[in-house]
């Protein structure tokens, strides 16, 4: 063959492969462009899902905007990091959905659980990876996370207030009547919870009495009164402390000081002074009327008389008598 014959085979060949290609509508010469994926943060919301005493387990979602591209092995990285020292506390990482490349304009949500210590707070830092690459990123604090109640203390119950009185007083002993206010603010009737009373010497800490009572069960936004006989030593102050049991679990504890042996202050000494109190003047029999408490009934005033009228009555009637005599 012809040096010509064969250029001319070669040129129709050519022609013939590039006709090909543009009927089929591709282009050989190209390699295939894809274009990168548009993946942002819109928005995120964090939620606690579970409470322990020592941890707190958080929801975090968040709302992504696709805005075009088609998504290869995209994933999202959640980092919490230490509000006060700003080291990573923990980690977790959640698959992103493969998103094809015609579906732009969607909001997709993503949802991954992170465990963290309740005593701190955290900010939540979110990347947003694709194969490898970072698309976005943006970050989200959260605080206050020791005051969320761990599942095992809910109870609903609160201590609205503690009155003491005497009852009794013999031998150097005194029995305080404590009476116990429980408010049940959950939005369900309590359970049966176990209430341990004590009463502590204010000075030395130490234990003079215990009592063991239940709380019975309270319905909800109401209020029951539980009342507990503690016997101490007069002449000792002491703090009463009330403590609220779930099974083998505190729940929670309150306190409020009693004075058999009160103190005031002196202004100009700026010392304490010892008042004494005769604790039997505060016994309150049981079912007397309010206000009968060692004197008059309730609602009447003693009456106080001057001493040394009596006699001067006495001695003005005598002086009398003696005066009608003479005149007779």
């Amino acid at each position: 063959m012809r040096a010509y014959q064969l250029l001319a085979v070669l040129l129709a060949s050519v022609l013939i492969i590039t006709f090909a290609a543009i009927l089929v509508n591709k282009d050989v010469f190209q390699p295939e462009y894809r274009l990168q994926p548009f993946l942002n943060i819109r928005d995120v919301d964090v939620r606690p899902t579970e409470v322990t005493s020592a941890l707190v387990t958080l929801n975090i979602t968040a709302y992504l905007n696709h805005a075009g591209g088609e998504t290869t092995n995209a994933s999202m990285l959640i980092r919490a990091i230490r509000s006060d020292t700003k080291l990573l506390a923990e980690q977790v990482s959640a698959p992103i959905p493969q998103i094809p490349e015609t579906q732009s304009d969607k909001i997709i949500k993503v949802s991954q659980e992170l465990k963290v210590e309740r005593s701190g707070g955290y900010e939540l830092r979110i990347l947003l990876f694709n194969n490898g690459s970072l698309l976005d990123s943006g970050s989200v604090s959260v605080a206050g996370l020791s005051a969320l109640v761990p599942q095992t203390k809910r109870s609903g119950i609160v201590l609205n207030n503690i009155d003491f009185t005497v009852s009794g007083v013999s031998a150097g002993r005194v029995t305080i009547k404590s009476d116990i206010y429980l408010e049940n603010r959950g939005p369900e009737a309590s359970e049966n919870l176990k209430l341990i009373v004590k009463a502590k010497e204010a000075d030395s800490n130490l234990l003079a009495d215990k009592k063991d009572s239940e709380t019975g069960v309270i319905a909800s936004e109401t209020t029951a009164v539980k009342s507990v006989n503690l016997e101490v030593p007069d002449n000792y102050n002491y703090m009463v402390v009330v403590e609220l049991w779930k099974g083998d679990v505190l729940i929670n504890t309150w306190e409020k000081p009693v004075l058999l042996a009160p103190t005031k202050t002196v202004p100009k000494e700026s010392v304490e002074k010892k008042v004494d109190i005769e604790v039997s003047k505060f016994i309150r029999e049981e079912g007397a009327p309010p206000g009968a408490i060692g004197g008059a009934p309730a609602g009447e005033q003693p009456v106080r008389k001057e001493p040394g009228f009596e006699v001067l009555a006495a001695i003005v009637a005598l002086m009398f008598v003696i005066a009608l005599r003479r005149r007779s």
